[in-house]
């Protein structure tokens, strides 16, 4: 968060409403902190006028640890959707982003169902996902997380209970891919 915020301070010439919506919807996660820190960069005097300090003599520091103080401060906990509600909120879907990744449609349709354990998942595919989605690394592994098992309902004829299998770690996941030998030694190797 505080590299958000120091890069919001960097960047922002002038506080509009077109810019606040851009830097929430795009760091979701910290948007009540870059809403005070716009309105701490405003500071309005008596007049009513916006006071702008000289670029030279801002010290961020402090502001940005007030800004991470009150944000840790926080009573409500911020909502972090499943992998399908991240891509959602990001406007595409499994088969889109699992192209862009060049990685199988099965792999995320079972991450995002809870199938492939997430502490299993390797850093480049977390550090990949996050790049293509345009969030920070932090949120989208949050999302992953957040993946879990839907609730199951018994099928036709049934005569017992559903039961829920065990969840596959990525390397098992990957091994047992339709994908080309290549992609599956990309997605399995650890990153430099």
């Amino acid at each position: 968060m505080e590299d958000v915020l120091i890069r919001f301070h960097e960047a922002v010439e002038a506080i509009t409403p077109e810019v606040i919506r851009a830097w929430t919807t795009r760091y979701p996660h910290f948007a009540d902190a870059i809403r005070a820190e716009a309105l701490e960069i405003l500071d309005l005097d008596h007049g009513g006028r916006p006071h702008v300090a000289e670029p030279a003599v801002r010290d961020y520091a402090d502001k940005v640890r007030d800004a991470a103080r009150r944000a840790a401060e926080r009573a409500d906990p911020v909502d972090v959707p499943d992998l399908r509600g991240a891509l959602k909120q990001h406007h595409t879907d499994v088969r889109t982003f699992a192209g862009t990744l060049g990685i199988a449609r099965s792999i995320i349709a079972d991450i995002s169902t809870g199938q492939i354990v997430p502490s299993t998942i390797t850093p480049r595919f977390r550090r990949l996902g996050a790049e293509r989605l345009g969030c920070a690394r932090a949120w989208f592994e949050a999302v992953l997380e957040n993946s879990q098992p839907r609730a199951m309902t018994a099928a036709f004829k049934a005569s017992d209970l559903p039961t829920m299998g065990r969840a596959r770690t990525w390397e098992e996941a990957i091994r047992a891919s339709s994908m080309p030998e290549d992609r599956k030694a990309f997605w399995l190797a650890d990153e430099a």
